[in-house]
């Protein structure tokens, strides 16, 4: 730190009255400066200052007529706000008003609902014929046989049928009219040309099949229903896997 600066008393004092001189000089140079510019007697500024008193009087001087003109009375706006409307209606809860509720239900009655509960029927209703449960099952060994060569069912039966492959071969079961096993066979024979034959499931288009299931895997099996042909007579059914319906087929005999 410099400690050669001259900080003496006289040095100091006249730094004082320089700093004092030059605070009135800067005073008396803006005070000048104000007479120049002519101050609070500017005409100019005289008369703006008195065109916005005059403004500001007439404007106050306006209200003033207007509520003259049209005096509000706020005790009696007030009382109007909080004046209720009279509905003519009994309070809730008392005597009058459970009164007024049933004369109310009694002039707007109310029907009941509709409900879901059936209606008895008239007179004797047909009873529903019972489901059939048959089981029908390919031989094992590749044999391409059905174990059940025979079948006899009453015409117009109910039938759930189970068939089984317990078989290392696919195979399905069709169930047909009478007489069209050769037909039927001709046209499953025909499908091994058909690129779409494993997605038809080797079941050929003919209006002769009467039930039918899909291909059913090894070791697999499927359950169908259908209603047995009120004809009587022998109805063959089949395996339409290419080459199986000439060995693989049964009679199903449709009795009354």
């Amino acid at each position: 730190m410099d400690t050669s600066v001259d900080s003496s008393p006289l040095k100091r004092f006249f730094a004082f009255w320089m700093g004092l001189g030059t605070f009135c000089a800067f005073g008396a140079l803006s005070y000048c400066a104000y007479k120049v510019t002519g101050g609070e007697d500017d005409p100019e500024y005289v008369a703006a200052s008195k065109q916005r008193s005059q403004y500001r009087e007439g404007a106050e001087k306006a209200q003033e007529e207007k509520l003259k003109a049209a005096p509000v009375n706020l005790t009696a706006a007030v009382g109007k706000l909080g004046k209720q409307r009279d509905s003519g209606k009994p309070v809730p809860g008392t005597k009058a008003f459970e009164e007024w509720m049933k004369q109310q239900a009694a002039a707007n009655p109310v029907e009941p609902p509709e409900t879901d509960v059936p209606k008895e029927p008239k007179g004797e209703q047909p009873k529903e014929k019972p489901v059939v449960q048959v089981a029908i099952d390919a031989l094992p060994g590749g044999v391409m046989k059905f174990k059940q060569a025979e079948l006899s069912l009453k015409a117009g039966s109910n039938v759930e049928l189970t068939f089984s492959n317990p078989d290392v071969l696919q195979h399905n079961f069709l169930l047909l009219k009478p007489g069209t096993k050769e037909k039927v066979g001709a046209l499953a024979d025909a499908m091994l040309t058909d690129p779409e034959a494993m997605k038809k499931q080797y079941v050929p288009e003919s209006s002769d099949i009467l039930a039918k299931t899909k291909l059913v895997n090894p070791f697999g099996k499927e359950v169908i229903k259908f209603t047995v042909p009120d004809e009587p007579g022998d109805y063959p059914y089949i395996c339409t896997f290419p080459g199986h319906w000439r060995l693989m087929f049964g009679t199903l005999k449709v009795t009354k």
